[in-house]
């Protein structure tokens, strides 16, 4: 009687210690996946910032600003001189999608094993068996 009570203690014993172990390992990976969300949202955060700063340096003001700074003034559009360059056809329109037109699409050209419905396939499986007794010189 002692035994077995001594070893349902040790399976209890047992059993709260599995159970210690695993509510330890997950609230530690609770934990971890919380400061890894914590560091999701700080860089987040980071890359605005740092897209915000992007925005203001590469804006239209500051570009001015900075290439005045630089010595560069506006150009008077009399002042431009153009050189042509021979074979040079000019720049070319982009086709992004065909003309407008209608729009039927023709169906390609399938074999009828390729079009052929499950219906019609079992229908001519069926028709295509021999009757027994019929058409073999005379009526049954």
């Amino acid at each position: 009687m002692i035994g077995l009570f001594s070893l349902a203690l040790v399976m209890v014993g047992l059993v709260a210690g599995i159970y210690l172990n695993v509510t330890a390992r997950a609230a530690t990976a609770g934990r971890k996946i919380q400061e890894m969300q914590t560091q999701i949202l700080q860089l987040q955060r980071t890359n605005a910032d740092l897209e915000t700063q992007l925005a203001l340096l590469t804006s239209v003001r500051s570009m001015e600003q900075r290439a005045v700074a630089l010595g560069y003034r506006p150009v008077d559009p009399g002042q431009v001189l153009y050189l042509p360059v021979p074979g040079y056809a000019g720049r070319q329109e982009a086709v992004l999608a065909s003309p407008p037109g209608p729009a039927v699409a023709s169906a390609p050209d399938l074999p009828p094993e390729f079009t052929e419905t499950l219906v019609d396939w079992l229908q001519d499986l069926i028709l295509s068996q021999p009757v027994p007794g019929v058409g073999r010189g005379g009526a049954p």
